[in-house]
């Protein structure tokens, strides 16, 4: 299942490449920037959390000590809905290669469930989208200079990992959790 769910993933690298190419001048994300993994609540289903755990176990000790004190902090306070990812280690995501969809899609203008243009939340951070962004108006005001529009993109994650991509892939996603409660469950005695 792994295996098939690492051809998925690298299926939709692909995609997302392409999308995050054409929106190259809106896009400010950089390494070290983080700010997506400093405050949320990351839903990942359990085939996401079993792939980010087979990572997990293959870091360095000196990386998993650290994650795991960051797990334990996230554990003794998890009654809050908004947190930082335990995963973020200086600023850097120890299991980027393994990271769920919902942070490999972050960034981009996003379609709710409703068919609503989201925006991500760092266009208020004057980061991705702030070029083009009309702050009072709340919706996007121009083009980029090189005359590239913005656009919105199919990868809300329920999109991601519906029952077409799952028969597709033939793989199962399973449930559905913030990443502290699948945490809560494997690293529960960390905190004892």
């Amino acid at each position: 299942m792994i295996t098939r769910y690492r051809e998925y993933l690298s299926f939709i690298d692909n995609e997302l490449s392409k999308m995050f190419e054409s929106q190259q001048a809106f896009i400010k994300c950089k390494e070290g920037c983080a700010y997506c993994c400093k405050e949320g609540e990351y839903p990942i289903s359990e085939l996401e959390y079993i792939n980010i755990m087979f990572y997990y176990n293959e870091l360095d000790d000196r990386i998993k000590d650290r994650i795991n004190e960051n797990i334990a902090g996230l554990l003794k306070n998890s009654r809050e809905k908004m947190y930082e990812c335990p995963f973020l280690v200086d600023n850097k995501c120890s299991v980027y290669p393994a990271r769920g969809i919902i942070c490999r899609t972050f960034g981009l203008i996003s379609y709710d469930d409703k068919g609503k243009k989201r925006m991500p939340f760092c266009v208020d951070l004057d980061l991705n989208y702030a070029n083009v962004y009309d702050k009072e108006k709340r919706c996007i005001a121009s083009c980029a200079p090189d005359g590239t529009e913005p656009c919105a993109y199919n990868v809300d994650r329920r999109f991601m990992r519906s029952a077409k991509m799952e028969k597709a892939f033939n793989i199962f996603f399973g449930d559905d959790k913030p990443l502290v409660e699948w945490l809560a469950e494997e690293f529960s005695n960390i905190t004892r």
